[in-house]
C-alpha cells in the first residue's frame, strides 16, 4: 500500500471494505489473512483497507473465470451459505424440541465459529488440485470437535448427524447455485460438486467416530 497517495483517515474498517466488495466480512478477513488482499492493521489490531486497492480487487473478482478458484465463486458461495444457515437457524429456534434447543449459547457460537471456518476449508480443497489433504484433515479435526459439542449437549447420535447434514445442505445447495450447472458437460461444475461431497462425507464419519468413542 502506497502510504504517500492514502491518507489513514481514509482507510475503511472491515465491514465497509466488505459492503464494497460485495462480500461477506468473514470473507474478506479470510483473505485478508491468507494475503489475497493488502491490509494494514492499527495498534488494536484491527484491518484497515485501502480504497484504490480494494477497485483494484473488485475489477479482477469481475473479470475472473468460474473453475479457476477465483475470489467471485468463493465470495459467492460464503455469502450465500451464511445467509442460509442463518436463516434456518432463525426457523429452528422458533420450533422446540429440535436438536438446536440441546446447545446452549456458547455451544452455538461455537458452531457458528467452527462453520465459517469448515466453510474456508472447503473452498481451498475445492479449488485445489494438490495438496487437498491438509484442508480435509483440518477440517476433519474441526468435525471431531462437533462430534463432542453434541455428545456434551445430550444429543443422541441421530440427532447429532442431523445437526451436521443441516449445515452441509446449505453449503451444497449454495455450491450448486452459484456454480450454475449447465448441463451433464460442465465439468467444472461437476467436479466442485464431488468435492464437496467428498469433503462432507469424510467429516460426517469424523463426526460420528468422535461422538462414539465419549460413548464408550
Amino acid at each position: 500500500m502506497n502510504s504517500r497517495t492514502v491518507s489513514p483517515d481514509d482507510l475503511l474498517e472491515l465491514t465497509q471494505a466488505a459492503h464494497l466488495l460485495g462480500v461477506h466480512p468473514s470473507t474478506l478477513r479470510r483473505w485478508a489473512d491468507s494475503g489475497k488482499i493488502a491490509h494494514v492493521r492499527t495498534l488494536s489490531g484491527r484491518r484497515r483497507f485501502s480504497p484504490p486497492i480494494l477497485e483494484h480487487a473488485s475489477r479482477e473478482m469481475q473479470q475472473a473465470s468460474f473453475g479457476k478458484g477465483d475470489n467471485r465463486f468463493d465470495a459467492n458461495v460464503e455469502s450465500h451459505t451464511l445467509a442460509l444457515t442463518r436463516q434456518r437457524s432463525n426457523e429452528l429456534s422458533t420450533r422446540p424440541g429440535n436438536w438446536y434447543d440441546r446447545l446452549n449459547e456458547e455451544q452455538r457460537l461455537l458452531f457458528r465459529y467452527s462453520g465459517q471456518r469448515l466453510l474456508g476449508l472447503l473452498i481451498q480443497f475445492i479449488s485445489r488440485y494438490d495438496a487437498g489433504e491438509t484442508f480435509l484433515e483440518e477440517g476433519k479435526k474441526i468435525a471431531r470437535d462437533y462430534g463432542r459439542i453434541c455428545f456434551r449437549a445430550k444429543m443422541s447420535v441421530s440427532q447429532t448427524a442431523e445437526a451436521f447434514l443441516f449445515f452441509r445442505r446449505s453449503i451444497l445447495e449454495s455450491v450448486h447455485a452459484t456454480a450454475g450447472l449447465s448441463g451433464p458437460n460442465d465439468q467444472d461444475g461437476y467436479r466442485v460438486l464431488l468435492r464437496t461431497t467428498d469433503f462432507f462425507d469424510a467429516l460426517l464419519v469424523a463426526t460420528i467416530e468422535s461422538y462414539s468413542a465419549l460413548e464408550q
